[in-house]
């Protein structure tokens, strides 16, 4: 699927030229969260509008030029690097193989900084050496296996609820830049004006968290457990086992192999976040609880 480009270079220096302009009003935002909240394609009982809600308010996501989300849609790898960088905060775990970037990835691309930073944060991997294949659509095992990856995600779970008196801290205060990024993006220029120093990377990369993956029988879980790829399975035992995992609409059935779509994307983001207490997780009242894997359930 090729990205539309919804801005031209005539719309995208006019958008820069607005941007400096609301620069110098006082305390008014980039935009509002209620603005980012508001897609018409996004009906309120539609499975993932908490997901999306929750993520577009912590500003991680925003939709399309055209004010449209697309939730049905699937989502591209160059899209979910974009949302991993606006969603995580980890250290440059490596470099870019032979060069500062991947051969199928052009320097002026509007995704390229995005894909550089979520793979030298160890989320995702080159399909084929020095190759990223940015408009290949991402299926659900391999979203899994890259947020699994990048967290490092350990085998005891991880139960995101904090304590009374705690108070979680809006993802939007861990910010490295005032990085508003759009999901999906759609500009090159948009992305290096609010595009965060790249850090040298570490020199070491962390042991894989996947060496002692969790020892559950993944068929007791989902009827298609027999689809997902061998060498995803420890990583979606992991995600499994830390409640990352939203089925709907039947919760036992993964569809490994199936690309992932935005709304999709925005409800495993949104779980991860929660694993990280960055996110408050929804309450167990909400409808769509029933269709999340909780940590501690057994099946």
């Amino acid at each position: 699927m090729n990205i539309e480009q919804d801005w031209s270079i005539r719309k995208t220096t006019t958008l820069i030229g607005a941007l400096a302009a609301i620069a110098t009003v006082p305390g008014l935002c980039w935009l509002s969260a209620e603005a980012q909240t508001v897609y018409p394609d996004v009906a309120a009982d539609y499975w993932a509008q908490p997901f999306i809600q929750q993520l577009s308010q912590a500003d991680i996501l925003t939709g399309y030029p055209d004010g449209t989300f697309r939730p049905q849609q699937p989502i591209d790898r160059d899209e979910y690097a974009a949302v991993i960088r606006q969603a995580f905060e980890t250290a440059l775990t490596r470099s870019l193989p032979q060069g500062s970037t991947f051969e199928d990835v052009p320097e002026n691309y509007w995704a390229s900084t995005a894909i550089e930073e979520a793979y030298e944060m160890g989320f995702m991997d080159a399909p084929v050496p020095n190759e990223f294949e940015p408009q290949t659509e991402i299926t659900r095992a391999n979203a899994i296996v890259a947020l699994v990856e990048g967290l490092s995600l350990q085998e005891a779970p991880v139960v995101a609820v904090p304590a009374a008196t705690e108070t979680v801290q809006p993802v939007r205060q861990r910010r490295r830049s005032p990085n508003r990024l759009a999901f999906p993006l759609a500009s090159t220029a948009m992305m290096h004006l609010f595009a965060p120093p790249v850090t040298a990377a570490t020199p070491a990369v962390a042991a894989s968290s996947t060496s002692a993956a969790a020892d559950i029988d993944l068929s007791q879980y989902y009827a298609d457990a027999d689809q997902i790829p061998a060498e995803a399975q420890d990583e979606v035992a992991l995600a499994t086992q830390n409640g990352l995992i939203v089925n709907y609409p039947d919760p036992t059935l993964l569809n490994p192999n199936q690309p992932i779509s935005r709304g999709g994307a925005a409800a495993l983001i949104h779980q991860a976040l929660v694993y990280q207490n960055k996110l408050e997780p929804l309450p167990q009242t909400a409808e769509i609880s029933q269709y999340i894997l909780a940590p501690t359930e057994t099946p």
